[in-house]
């Protein structure tokens, strides 16, 4: 059986100048850069990485949101394409994104009931009143009392926002939901409210998530396989409890020595890695992580248990 959503070395690069003198040296920003993956339908796929690595960009491509440079996104065994057209919006449907900002990602001149009604009166389903009584047993089974679907989104709180933004991404029965850091606005609380709600509409529906966030701890919860992103490739991937309790890429090490926990070996020491980041604008050739390491660029690799890396120690040893 083929894979949901699949992924196959895609890029993004822009072009760019050094300055707005007219013959300034031309420069390329490598944003997404080479990157590889797989979902299965009902599965979850954690992306983690710094700012700036390339997980935004890489969300958009998946969606059809930007073009890319270079490789191809397959949807459901159909090429997902930038064009705005009939085949691009059958797909979208089946295609939602959740925003890491509620109440940026909502209008707020409509109502919470109005906003999840909106998407079925973009594709013409159903009568009105139809549309809303949909709306609101939808709303209902995401935890949103009654009294709270004729509210304006400044009149609801953090998680409350989320719960409408997730009804309105699920009214249309989507196959996959691109969530860009659903939670990192929310107190932990509401975040682990928020994290059950959608462990529940996948067990539900079936519905495959592409997870982006910063919290290794979330996505451990989350996620069936986990993807680590380094300036815009990817140079980890695997299980969670594998990937996050044995990593095997240097710079995978250094993010999880950075979670703060009770339960870590007092003698484990905190990993700061040495060397300066590359800049984006002139990438070092080879292996993004020089000048850290080697300049010759790894392949992402097998290292057993379900694994892959890219690094020039695994493969040497």
């Amino acid at each position: 059986m083929s894979a949901l959503l699949a992924v196959d070395d895609l890029a993004r690069r822009y072009a760019l100048r050094s300055s707005s003198w007219p013959w300034s040296r031309p420069l390329t920003l490598r944003a997404v850069d080479g990157v590889s993956f797989r979902i299965e339908q009902g599965k979850t796929l954690g992306l983690v990485g710094e700012s700036g690595c390339g997980k935004s960009t890489t969300a958009r491509l998946v969606l059809g949101l930007l073009p890319p440079s270079s490789g191809s996104v397959r949807f459901e065994d159909q090429p997902v394409s930038s064009r705005r057209d009939a085949q691009w919006r059958a797909l979208r449907r089946r295609m939602q994104m959740v925003y890491q900002d509620p109440l940026g990602a909502l209008d707020r001149r409509l109502t919470a009931l109005e906003q999840v009604c909106e998407p079925l009166a973009v594709f013409g389903e159903g009568l009105p009143a139809e549309r809303r009584e949909r709306a609101r047993e939808l709303m209902a089974s995401v935890g949103l009392p009654r009294h709270l679907f004729e509210r304006y989104p400044h009149e609801l709180s953090g998680g409350q926002r989320q719960r409408v933004v997730l009804a309105r991404a699920l009214i249309l029965g989507p196959a996959l939901l691109v969530c860009d850091e659903p939670v990192s606005a929310l107190d932990v609380s509401v975040q682990a409210q928020v994290i059950n709600l959608l462990q529940q509409i996948q067990q539900r529906d079936g519905v495959a998530f592409l997870f982006i966030s910063h919290d290794l701890k979330v996505v451990r919860h989350v996620s069936h396989e986990v993807a680590v992103m380094y300036l815009g490739r990817i140079v980890e991937q695997g299980p969670p409890q594998e990937l996050l309790s044995r990593p095997a890429h240097p710079y995978t090490q250094a993010l999880v020595s950075a979670v703060p926990t009770p339960w870590r070996d007092k003698s484990a020491e905190r990993i700061v890695l040495q060397g300066d980041p590359p800049n984006p604008l002139s990438a070092p050739a080879g292996c993004s992580f020089h000048p850290r390491c080697r300049q010759q660029a790894p392949a992402l690799i097998d290292i057993g248990g379900g694994r892959k890396a890219a690094c020039h120690l695994l493969a040497s040893s």
